[in-house]
């Protein structure tokens, strides 16, 4: 059978070999790559905020929920056996965490509050969709796909959190709040993932990743359009 995946538009065709080495090798090992980075691109914004212990212009919300999408991405790569999704979350799961302990002390009032908040929630509920698969009983198919729904989700409120400043970009022309090299990291990373979850057949990779893409294209345009002052 020939499992490629046509789209047609004028005399122009693309044409994508599932079973191809390119796309289930080489493409999730260069992902694990950008996934690295990705979650490693706001590193340098944090370690200046907390060296001056000034928040700036770092927006605090994409980090909290970035510590628990990349856990709950590392426990859906261990229900599926996949050392891809596996290893590529590892680096973020620990890295994240970190974050989140060194921007806390810095926040205060309602940001602080909102932080905390969205950090407890999706904890909370990370955990009580854990317990439930493990009391209940679900088949091994069963558990990872709810724990890949799960992650999916998390992963488009990360993909499109910076994007909770964006009234205050339009209105200050000031597109300082969105991190650049989170943007960039963002756009290359989910297109890999996109078209390896398309190689193995998995929504629940390539679905996020191709909203998360989407997502990463509007910050890059306003990035462009509104550059930090």
């Amino acid at each position: 059978m020939d499992k490629r995946v046509h789209r047609r538009g004028g005399a122009l065709e693309m044409s994508l070999d599932i079973n191809s080495p390119l796309v289930q090798t080489l493409v999730p090992k260069v992902g694990i790559l950008t996934s690295t980075l990705l979650y490693f691109s706001p590193l340098a914004a944090v370690r200046n905020a907390s060296s001056s212990e000034s928040l700036g212009d770092l927006n605090p919300v994409p980090l909290a929920i970035m510590a628990v999408s990349s856990i709950c991405w590392l426990v859906y790569g261990l229900s599926i056996h996949d050392p891809y999704v596996t290893l590529s979350n590892v680096p973020g799961a620990i890295v994240s965490i970190w974050y989140v302990t060194a921007v806390l002390p810095l926040l205060k009032g309602g940001q602080l509050q909102t932080t905390q908040s969205i950090l407890v929630g999706l904890a909370a509920i990370t955990i009580n969709l854990w317990t439930y698969l493990s009391l209940t009983k679900k088949t091994m198919a069963q558990v990872s796909s709810a724990l890949g729904l799960f992650a999916s989700g998390l992963f488009i409120v990360l993909s499109g959190s910076p994007l909770s400043t964006i009234k205050t970009v339009l209105g200050t022309k000031d597109s300082g709040t969105i991190l650049a090299p989170l943007t960039f990291a963002q756009v290359t990373n989910t297109a890999l993932w996109s078209a390896y979850g398309l190689a193995i057949r998995d929504k629940f990779v390539y679905g996020p990743n191709a909203v998360g893409l989407g997502f990463g294209l509007i910050q890059l345009l306003l990035k462009l359009m509104f550059p930090s002052k």
